[in-house]
């Protein structure tokens, strides 16, 4: 194998579902990084041979929503495959909104995992993510909803969430019912004092031998601090195991221009005009309120609305007829040239969220197989939509279920190319198969976009995929 320290990258990082992924990708991308998401974490010598001048690779992953248990034997292999990349740091990115429970997605022992794994002599945790509207403040973690900000354990779908409901907005409390380590914060009014300050908090917490170090982060200048102090404690030689939100990239963007260590002549020209699409799908699996209200916008805005009924997938008779009557109706309308979106919910309170609930109750299945059933059913309707109408642009909302439809589709690696506001980029797909290779993919988390978001992705410019393409993608990996 050739000389992994001829790789140029500065982050390799881990997304724990689809969407989440996509949008550090777009916060390195536009802060001029270049950089590239892989479903599997690729080889050194396929990065060496096909992307010689990526500096950033990161790799989207489902744990957020797998159970516990099932985290050792997912995560280890992963990070033990990305630690050959020698990339100075190593980011476990998590929601913004830090979802997860003991027995759910859990981020304490994912992080467990990479201590094991890396062998950090600390790890920084920084949820925050203020231009999305997620702050922490003396530990405690609030989200803008609207015009508010509310604290976490308040806001109306976080805290009542069907499988990781956040009933805590304390972050080193929630976390302390995932794992033993110990934590420490770096609190606002330590960040406000500036870096030097910060550095001293931050020595004090490894004298003592504490193994988490939590940040505040209320404004962006309180992030690129706080990026600043980890970026220094990096090491030749060794990769610095971070768990954090979207948000370090743009602040570990800053310090590398700092310094001067960015290639500036790897970007491709996304610059491009390119054209509108005349179609978009939308396939979403989510319940959150903010995709219930895009739905309804998109609803009365020139997009055919048509329901699933998840319930029905644990049905033995009439869920294979009812999938391919909804494939018809949206093929259908979308060969008249109008745009689709599929949904399972509008919003929390659609009664078909409980309905689901109950019947897989019935049955003793729990929430993981609800969101395998759903992604399986999305990925299906969104393979036979796409092949049979030709549509180039697709939507898939909901970390949960989005990485089982992008399996679905054969997508292998993701290139972000077109921001749609803030943590949901229109990127070009490379897909294992040919028909969906260079597909235009936007993935979505539940709670993100503005209400208009679906008709903003349907009238975003897109160029030509050949023309913005990073390294040579037709070569399969070794």
């Amino acid at each position: 194998m050739r000389d992994s320290r001829k790789l140029s990258l500065l982050l390799s990082f881990y997304g724990d579902d689809f969407t989440g992924t996509a949008a550090t990708a777009e916060a390195l991308t536009v802060s001029g990084v270049p950089t590239l998401v892989f479903v599997e974490p690729p080889t050194v010598s396929f990065l060496q041979d096909r992307f010689p001048k990526l500096q950033a690779v990161g790799v989207a992953g489902m744990s957020r929503s797998l159970p516990t248990e099932a985290l050792e034997a997912t995560l280890e292999p992963i990070f033990q495959r990305m630690k050959r990349y020698r990339a100075p740091l190593f980011l476990y990115k998590v929601c913004s909104t830090f979802d997860s429970s003991p027995e759910l997605g859990s981020i304490g022992r994912a992080i467990e995992i990479g201590k094991k794994v890396f062998s950090p002599r600390f790890i920084p945790i920084l949820p925050a993510a203020p231009r999305f509207g997620r702050y922490t403040v003396f530990g405690h973690h609030f989200v803008a909803l609207g015009g508010d900000v509310l604290r976490l354990d308040r806001h109306p779908s976080l805290s009542l969430h069907p499988a990781t409901p956040m009933r805590e907005s304390d972050l080193r409390r929630h976390l302390a019912k995932q794992t033993t380590l110990k934590s420490d914060l770096i609190s606002i009014l330590t960040l406000e004092k500036g870096k030097k300050q910060v550095g001293e908090r931050v020595q004090d917490a490894l004298d003592h031998r504490v193994p988490l170090v939590f940040f505040d982060s209320l404004l962006n200048r309180h992030l690129k601090t706080a990026c600043s102090v980890i970026w220094g404690y990096t090491e030749k030689g060794k990769t610095l195991f971070v768990a954090g939100s979207q948000e370090l990239g743009y602040g570990l963007a800053e310090e590398w221009k700092r310094l001067d260590l960015l290639d500036r002549t790897a970007m491709p020209g996304s610059g491009l005009k390119g054209r509108k699409a005349e179609q978009v799908l939308v396939v979403s699996g989510s319940c959150a309120s903010v995709t219930g209200k895009q739905i309804e916008w998109a609803a009365v805005h020139g997009f055919e609305e048509i329901g699933i009924h998840p319930e029905r997938l644990f049905e033995h008779e009439g869920h294979e007829a009812e999938l391919q009557s909804i494939a018809t109706a949206a093929v259908s309308a979308l060969r008249r040239g109008t745009s689709v979106v599929i949904h399972s919910a509008v919003g929390p309170e659609d009664p078909r969220i409980f309905r689901t609930k109950e019947k897989a109750e019935s049955l003793g299945l729990g929430s993981q197989a609800i969101i395998d059933g759903l992604g399986r059913a999305l990925g299906s309707l969104a393979r036979t939509i796409l092949s049979r109408s030709g549509v180039r642009r697709l939507v898939l909302v909901g970390g949960d279920v989005s990485g089982v439809v992008s399996h679905a589709l054969g997508i292998i690696a993701l290139q972000v190319v077109k921001p749609v506001g803030i943590a949901a980029p229109l990127c070009f797909a490379y897909s294992s198969r040919a028909e969906f290779n260079g597909l235009q993919v936007a993935l979505k988390g539940g709670q993100v976009g503005e209400y208009d978001y679906f008709t903003a992705v349907r009238s975003r410019r897109m160029p030509d995929f050949e023309r913005v393409v990073l390294g040579d993608h037709r070569k399969s990996e070794d």
